[in-house]
């Protein structure tokens, strides 16, 4: 092959990237013909956002990288151009921006000395004297190329590991996958043990509080025989790190705040969200043990408990063993060390910002010097090896383990129904007498299959069961409907939307209606009251009156539906019609053999009302006969719909960012907004307590495509009636929104993961609008372009949704002109 004598010209640090093997595609506006042999000439510039970039992907930290990339304006190295990729979706891998050409790099070699070159940009043709010098070095390194290793298997989400021990059955085997959702306290899990017909006191599967319960995804599948079988998969070790380093910080901050010892060891135990709460793996010291105003987080203590399972909530928690004790201990006292020494150096040192108090810019740089502390790294390590001693008393089953030995997944088979559900509370339990060996933190989805019967079921249904996590358990969460809990409605055949009857229809259930609605999976709905039998008033006498009583709750909110998205009013009101049921006392074990109908009235209803439930869950989805005329929309008019949806997102977040005023979005607190730029860095979620920006993109877009989609400009043939017309409708709905999920989270959340980690870093005086410019500027209207008034609104991510609207079309056969 030639010897190289073109030149490519990239910053620092892309050119240590090249040369050391790490970066296989460079990224340029421009193709070329040319392939072979090219010198990487590192130019004079160095990038800062190319650098968050490398950290990611290279795992070097920044400073490292920093201090690795000293030469200028040098030749450093020699690499093969192999091919020019065109860019958009491809599989060049995650180096390449799909914006750009992507020029492809194999067989990179630093050259042993890097040679001075002249101040050209981009792609040149070097003189005969410097090709002969690159020429020279490259000789002597370069070596024919090996046969390439076969790559690593890709590492297998969760999802696909449970697949994979435990399949779901589906429609081929007359199963329905049923999706429960609910606020925290409605009563959801509750509902889940009543259709499992599993015994509240000596099973307590799956497990219940008033408080945050289920945060990982819990598939039940009821089978007509044995045996017992359960999957469960857990968070990685990367994850639960994240996690951990989080905990020192805020338990960092309550020493810093002068909180009680008790606080500094339950913020270091417990997650400041409630999802990941260590303290059931690990204990809880002797000298940190809450007292008795913890009890409303515990099993099954909650207004609705009979006496004998109230008092038993009274029992103690459980304690840490004392080798554990001692780590805690010592890491509390390494944290009040060092957090003293940081805060007397940051005292002469920091000074009050525009935005900002002496104390709060203190607060913020404390964070990052803790977080970056080898006190922080080692607690993290001597948490996570005291987490992963937990497994070794699992005994029955078999655990399955990484590479580098961290639990991936568990497995089991087991007839006996009591040993089996002891076992697996240990992956799903919140009772605070097995504090210290449960391993319920690290689980992220639990699979179960098994004869699970109730003692009232007239018929033995094949149902899979999904519990996931209820929709308050992030604060404020009701404006938008998650990321995962999207996908979650369009994969499954029936929703349960679970209410409480004494409260009902509040934010976050409305969002969950709005979102069905808009996305075609309003025929899903059934709905289910809790709590009916504390519905009481001198003004209902009756049953009938306390039932609309509670679905007057609903004309408000339908009221709204109307005027935000039309037709789908109709929709929702028809399922509130259809499928609504009513229950109470849910929290006993309903047995008809016990049950006298003539006195026990209530109880005989709610067993009528769950019978009725499941027969509806069960049955066949009555599908709407539609004639063969389709509508037509303009392509202008999609068009119109994704400008406003961008208007109202950047509307959105400018507010939220405070880089505007919105009376009716409140700004967020700088300290809220950097832990969403750390979550979003970190790669393993997409949000922060209410704050969601793919989701919020997808909202919007939702709803603006749904208003559009109501008024085609004409109908292929004539206009169908109401009721078919809105089937149609809603099948184009479902088609072309569910092609959106991927898209905006490809554009907030996974490309510009650089950009994140570049925000979160942002530190010191003005790092406030400095984080909210990289946000507002950098991320979101470099995915999202901002309409303008006096422009066309064209670009490529209006590109993108009409390609999502020309698949829908040749999927249904309607038109787009």
């Amino acid at each position: 092959m030639s010897e190289p004598t073109w030149a490519l010209t990239v910053p620092q640090p892309a050119a240590w990237a090249i040369s050391e093997g790490y970066q296989d595609v460079y990224n340029r506006m421009t193709d070329t013909a040319y392939r072979g042999w090219i010198a990487i000439c590192a130019g004079s510039g160095f990038d800062q956002t190319i650098l968050y970039e490398t950290a990611r992907l290279t795992g070097w930290r920044t400073e490292q990288i920093t201090a690795a990339c000293t030469e200028r304006q040098m030749v450093v190295a020699v690499a093969r151009l192999v091919e020019v990729c065109k860019g958009g979706p491809c599989e060049c891998g995650p180096w390449a921006n799909k914006r750009f050409f992507h020029w492809r790099l194999a067989d990179a070699a630093p050259l042993p000395e890097p040679l001075p070159a002249p101040r050209n940009f981009g792609f040149w043709q070097m003189s005969d004297e410097l090709a002969e010098q690159v020429a020279r070095q490259w000789r002597q390194i370069h070596r024919p190329a090996p046969e390439p290793e076969p790559a690593p298997p890709q590492a297998k989400t969760a999802l696909a590991l449970r697949d994979e021990l435990l399949p779901l059955p589906g429609a081929d085997q007359g199963y329905r996958h049923v999706l429960l959702l609910g606020t925290t306290g409605a009563g959801k899990t509750t509902v889940v043990r009543q259709l499992l017909g599993t015994d509240p006191r000596s099973e307590r599967f799956p497990s219940t509080s008033t408080a945050k319960t289920t945060v990982a995804d819990t598939e039940l599948i009821l089978t007509e025989q044995g045996p017992f079988r359960a999957a469960v998969t857990f968070a990685e070790r990367k994850e639960i790190a994240d996690h951990l380093r989080d905990n020192v910080w805020e338990a960092a901050r309550a020493v810093f705040e002068g909180r009680p010892q008790e606080v500094v060891y339950t913020r270091l135990l417990d997650h400041v969200s409630q999802r990941y709460r260590f303290s059931y793996l690990l204990g809880r010291p002797p000298s940190a043990q809450p007292d008795d105003d913890e009890l409303d987080d515990l099993d099954d203590y909650d207004d609705d408990l009979d006496e004998d399972t109230a008092e038993e909530a009274g029992a103690p928690q459980g304690v840490s063993d004392p080798a554990t004790a001692a780590m805690l201990h010592g890491a509390v006292e390494a944290l009040q060390h060092v957090v003293n020494t940081q805060v007397g150096k940051l005292q002469t040192e920091i000074t009050a910002d525009e935005e900002r108090s002496v104390e709060e810019v203190l607060e913020d740089e404390l964070e990052n010097r803790i977080r970056r502390s080898p006190v922080c790294a080692r607690i993290v390590e001597a948490m996570l090896d005291a987490i992963e001693e937990r497994f070794e008393s699992l005994t029955p089953g078999e655990l399955h383990r990484d590479a580098d030995g961290w639990p991936v997944s568990w497995s089991w088979d087991c007839p006996d129904r009591a040993e089996f559900i002891g076992v697996v509370n240990r992956f799903s339990s919140n009772r605070h007498e097995d504090f210290g060996s449960l391993l319920t933190p690290l689980v992220n989805g639990i699979r179960v299959a098994g004869p699970f019967r109730p003692l009232w079921a007239e018929t033995h249904p094949r149902l899979v069961l999904i519990d996931g996590e209820g929709m308050g358990h992030v604060h404020d969460s009701a404006s938008e409907v998650s990321t995962r809990l999207r996908k979650r409605l369009d994969e499954v055949d029936a929703i349960v939307l679970v209410d409480n009857a004494q409260q009902p229809m509040q934010a976050a259930p409305v969002s969950v209606m709005r979102t069905a609605a808009a996305t075609g999976n309003a025929d899903k709905l059934h709905f289910l009251f809790t709590h009916f039998d504390l519905v009481k008033g001198d003004n209902l006498r009756t049953v009938s009156e306390r039932r609309r009583h509670v679905l007057d709750s609903a004309e408000n909110v339908l009221n709204a539906v109307r005027e935000d998205l039309g037709a789908a009013e109709r929709v929702l009101r028809r399922r509130l019609d259809e499928s609504c049921h009513f229950v109470g006392g849910i929290h006993k074990r309903l047995d008809p053999r016990r049950i006298d109908p003539a006195k026990h009235k209530a109880a005989t209803r709610t067993i009528r009302e769950f019978n009725a439930l499941v027969e509806a869950l069960t049955a066949d989805a009555a599908e709407v006969e539609v004639g063969p005329s389709r509508p037509v929309y303009k392509r202008e008019e999609v068009t119109r719909a994704v400008s406003e949806a961008a208007r109202s997102f950047h509307r959105l977040w400018n507010g939220l960012l405070g880089l505007s005023f919105e009376p009716d979005i409140p700004k967020k607190h700088w300290a809220t907004i950097k832990a969403l730029t750390r979550r979003l860095s970190e790669g393993h979620e997409d949000e922060y307590r209410d704050l969601r920006p793919a989701a919020s993109l997808r909202h919007h877009l939702e709803k603006e495509i749904y208003r559009t989609l109501q008024r085609p400009v004409r109908w292929t043939g004539s206009e169908p009636d109401a009721e078919e017309r809105q089937a149609i409708i809603d099948s184009i709905s479902n088609a072309v929104t569910r092609r959106l999920i991927g898209l905006a989270d490809l554009l907030i959340t996974q490309e510009p993961r650089a950009d994140w980690l570049r925000a979160y870093e942002e530190h010191g005086k003005g790092s406030t609008y400095r984080r909210a410019q990289i946000l507002a500027e950098d991320i979101y209207a470099r995915a999202v372009p901002r309409p303008d008034q006096h422009a066309a609104y064209d670009n490529p991510f209006v590109h993108e949704v009409h390609a999502a609207f020309t698949e829908a079309a040749a999927e249904l056969d309607f038109l787009l002109d």
